[in-house]
């Protein structure tokens, strides 16, 4: 991600314990100038943008019942996204909620 970013990558993360280990963050001290994190509080996944999306996959994938297999969850979740990154406007809806206001950099 930093590699290909031609501007400092701000990173919101979940507290979840790979983001807070110390090899992550002493190796984010050191791209210090291309990368920062930013760990949202313990349990408020109302906070979180990627639970918008998680929530958007879930009703769309199982709008149509469960999958009888693995594959057919793979091929569902991945047609989701596949048709998803067509639609930027409903990306951009997830941080249009109020709880997500603080991560929208100009989205709104």
């Amino acid at each position: 991600m930093v590699a290909g970013a031609a501007r400092k990558v701000f990173l919101i993360v979940d507290p979840l314990p790979a983001h807070v280990a110390a090899a992550v963050q002493d190796w984010v001290w050191e791209q210090g100038e291309r990368i920062e994190l930013f760990t949202l509080p313990v349990k408020t996944p109302e906070r979180n943008p990627v639970e918008y999306l998680n929530n958007d996959l879930k009703t769309n994938v199982y709008a149509t019942g469960l999958p009888k297999d693995r594959q057919e969850l793979r091929a569902k979740l991945e047609q989701f996204m596949h048709n998803l990154a067509s639609f930027p406007e409903r990306i951009m809806n997830y941080f249009r909620h109020p709880m997500i206001q603080y991560a929208a950099a100009g989205v709104v």
